[in-house]
């Protein structure tokens, strides 16, 4: 049996008020609206955004289905990866929109500029911009001790 060859990645969240959702995404992270699925009683079941080449779907928190967003579950389990050319730029703009700092935006020794904010509906954001392409063996000698 010949395996399914993937044509895309897209994260589906839940948050418990999608407006200000969408509004946060546009204006931390330049979202725009591809597509937006309403059922026929006019409950928005989803928005599809696009976020530079990427898509993120939103979806209204639904705990009867299932559908649950961090607030609910009292954190995230998964962290989204934004990788942008100014992650300085980047992040100054989604904190300005409402996130807040997780781990400010600095030099790592993998060779990216690298922070990490929470959206206020509770879901992590790792920013980044590639700088250097180091080899594996210069981040094993650049790594802290801990890690």
């Amino acid at each position: 049996m010949k395996p399914s060859r993937a044509i895309s990645l897209t994260p589906h969240v839940f948050v418990r008020d999608v407006p200000a959702a969408i509004e946060f995404y546009r204006r931390a992270f330049g979202a725009v609206e591809v597509f937006v699925n309403r059922l026929p009683d006019g409950t928005l079941l989803f928005v599809d955004l696009a976020i530079g080449g990427g898509r993120l779907v939103l979806s209204e928190e639904t705990p009867q289905l299932g559908a649950l967003s961090p607030q609910t579950i009292g954190d995230s389990p998964v962290m989204l990866l934004l990788e942008v050319e100014d992650v300085d730029d980047l992040a100054r703009r989604a904190i300005f929109a409402g996130a807040t700092v997780e781990m400010p935006v600095q030099e790592m020794f993998w060779g990216e500029r690298y922070g990490i904010v929470r959206d206020p509906f509770g879901h992590r954001w790792a920013l980044c911009s590639s700088r250097d392409e180091i080899s594996l063996d210069e981040v094993l000698r650049n790594s802290p001790e801990e890690v």
